[in-house]
């Protein structure tokens, strides 16, 4: 584990997908800033106080927590699926599979620093909504907002592993993109009827308010973490079982 765990790490940090999601993560704040400034011109004011956004702390955080529960996970499941489909698409999966490493170790050192950086994203984008914030000389506190936020990070991070068994079955991008965008979607319509209590992924937009009134029960949280632990087990077992 140790052996495979170094050398997704390196292969990871070499490649161009640190720099890319590193800049993507940051766009959210920057869009959440300006809406929340534009909120206070007489043109766009009424519109983003129709949508709770409003130039105060409440208001800047409202806007991030709506754009997250859409950018954030179709940006965080691409990330998965990159890490996944990316030995099918450049052709290493045999050479990756010939190493004397198991296939189980391999997968879940992918998911380790997958989930790593993920966490690290999640991290620096909430540092950077602090900084602006306060750069802006927003009234109110960002307290009560900051656990939210964290909360939704840590869902979106949760629901897009998920994710990977997409890619790995599909032997690709294309099909780990798909299953992205048809959750997310289907996502959003399902919190929009309610059913954030048995569908995991409309979990991320009620709790962020995306749909209505941010709530979310407590079987939600327990649905996603279940989520998340069945998709890593079933994208393991799948690696361990498929024909390559």
């Amino acid at each position: 584990m140790s052996a495979a765990l170094r050398t997704e790490t390196i292969k990871f940090l070499r490649s161009r997908a640190p720099c890319a999601t590193l800049t993507a993560i940051l766009l959210p704040v920057a869009l959440a800033a300006l809406f929340a400034v534009a909120s206070d011109t007489p043109r766009l004011g009424a519109k983003s106080r129709a949508l709770g956004i409003t130039p105060d702390w409440p208001g800047f955080h409202t806007a991030l927590m709506q754009i997250d529960a859409a950018g954030g996970f179709l940006l965080f499941g691409i990330l998965v699926t990159w890490m996944f489909g990316r030995e099918f698409s450049d052709r290493t999966v045999l050479d990756l599979l010939a190493l004397p490493t198991s296939r189980t170790a391999i997968i879940l050192a992918k998911f380790t620093v997958t989930t790593a950086w993920l966490l690290l994203l999640a991290a620096l984008q909430t540092a950077a909504w602090l900084a602006t914030g306060t750069l802006l000389g927003l009234p109110g506190t960002a307290h009560q907002g900051l656990p939210d936020l964290l909360l939704l990070l840590g869902l979106t991070i949760a629901l897009t592993l998920p994710v990977a068994l997409a890619a790995s079955a599909g032997r690709g991008y294309l099909p780990g993109i798909a299953a992205t965008i048809a959750l997310l979607v289907s996502g959003v319509s399902a919190a929009t009827l309610g059913a954030s209590a048995w569908f995991p992924w409309a979990v991320p937009a009620t709790a962020s308010g995306l749909t209505g009134a941010a709530s979310l029960p407590l079987t939600g949280l327990t649905i996603a973490a279940a989520t998340a632990a069945t998709g890593i087990a079933a994208t393991a077992l799948w690696w361990r079982q498929a024909d390559h």
